[in-house]
């Protein structure tokens, strides 16, 4: 039973409502006990075995590499999250990460973090489970300094630059200095509010994200190129007649862009050729030569071959921090899943701030055999659940709105 809501809820993208409704339906066609579990139930399972998963003892390697990041909710504190996974195993799988895969080393929410405070975090760590061959980051200020702090007490440790936000900012630099760019923007961000409530709806630009835009740019040009290709061949659609003239007017612009998408649509295949080579093959001595062959083929114009050419610099600077005969892992895209399951296990509890839920993180990567659930269970108890969360996440943002707004002893209402 407590297998089945585990599933549920951290692979099943159930809510823990729900998944405790499905397991009362489920219950007569099911053999064991005649209770099921409450919601309420499932969330004590699941932070006593993610906490579990941060407490237990790993064993010390000198060839782990470690995932780095900070999460953060409503409120200052920010949450060092760190994963870990051992080069031995990875080499020899060669293939993006899976949540599965990781270690939870740690998982400490902070009221304040700079990069003294994240090097004290990595020095603790590294007396538990050894020093880590190499640091995996997004280079987040706080992060970087930290990490280059920590490299002066231990040289041997490499610090690696996740590619996908390398690529973005490079990414960003072309695109930034192309008058086109900004221009399709303004243009998209025109015509949404023009077309939501229209016959129109179902073209409807999407909207650009403020943050890690750069990171999403298949679906701008994708919807660029759909759209275009219907402006120039209108289907039938169910709903609505589509006026033609009402069509020109809201989408006529995207004739304009029709080389810029072209030319923005092979920037695109040059960096999604690059994520997927070192996703799968990371950083390593050959890395340079092997990707160029893949990239030269896209060198079409000039725009390609300046990105191509930024990128391929970047992965054999990257390259040299590997010894021979060792790659590297070169992503840290499988944290940031790791942490946006997280964030969506918090769903409602997120306008508090950081809460206990924040350990279903850890509790994601855990395999849920039974053996491991009855050790996890045996092992920490809701107590300790609660003793960690007054330790390290001290009062919820809502616990002191209920406070702030509690009538004043002696108070008159109002109204």
């Amino acid at each position: 039973m407590i297998r089945l809501l585990f599933q549920l809820v951290l692979h099943g993208a159930a809510s823990f409502r729900s998944a405790s409704a499905c397991l009362k339906l489920l219950a007569e066609f099911l053999p064991g006990p005649d209770r099921t579990p409450t919601a309420w139930c499932g969330e004590l399972w699941i932070w006593r075995i993610g906490l579990y998963e941060i407490l237990r003892a790993k064993q010390p390697a000198e060839d782990r590499v470690w995932i780095v990041d900070h999460t953060v909710q409503i409120g200052t504190t920010k949450c060092l999250v760190i994963v870990g996974v051992r080069l031995s195993w990875w080499q020899k799988e060669r293939r993006p990460l899976e949540h599965g895969d990781l270690e939870v080393l740690s998982l400490q929410p902070v009221e304040h973090s700079d990069g003294h405070l994240v090097e004290v975090q990595l020095e603790c760590k590294a007396e538990e489970v050894g020093v880590p061959r190499a640091i995996v980051s997004d280079h987040g200020s706080d992060l970087k300094r930290g990490i280059e702090a920590f490299q002066q007490t231990h040289p041997e440790t490499a610090s690696v630059y996740d590619i996908a936000h390398k690529v973005a900012c490079l990414l960003k630099h072309e695109l930034e200095a192309d008058p086109r760019w900004s221009e399709f923007l303004r243009r998209m961000g025109e015509t949404k509010p023009q077309t939501q409530q229209t016959a129109l709806a179902f073209l409807m630009p999407p909207s650009p994200k403020s943050k890690a835009r750069y990171m999403n740019l298949e679906e701008l040009l994708g919807w660029g190129t759909k759209a275009l290709d219907f402006l120039d061949h209108p289907r039938p659609v169910t709903g609505p007649v589509v006026e033609a003239q009402k069509l020109e007017e809201k989408f006529g612009w995207l004739r304009e862009f029709r080389g810029a998408l072209t030319d923005w649509a092979g920037i695109l295949r040059v960096v999604s050729t690059t994520l997927e080579y070192v996703r799968y093959e990371g950083y390593h001595a050959r890395a340079g030569k092997e990707l160029r062959k893949r990239l030269t083929p896209l060198m079409t114009e000039a725009s390609t071959r300046r990105l191509a050419g930024d990128i391929l610099r970047f992965v054999e600077e990257q390259s040299s921090l590997a010894k021979p005969d060792e790659r590297l892992l070169g992503s840290s895209e499988c944290l940031e899943s790791l942490i946006g399951k997280g964030k969506r296990l918090e769903r409602q509890q997120s306008k508090s701030g950081f809460t206990r839920m924040v350990l279903a993180m850890a509790a994601a990567v855990a395999k849920p055999t039974t053996e491991y659930l009855q050790e996890a269970l045996a092992a920490v108890t809701t107590s300790d659940v609660y003793e960690w969360g007054r330790d390290l996440l001290g009062p919820s943002v809502q616990s002191q709105r209920r406070l702030a707004f509690a009538a004043a002893p002696g108070g008159t209402k109002t109204g």
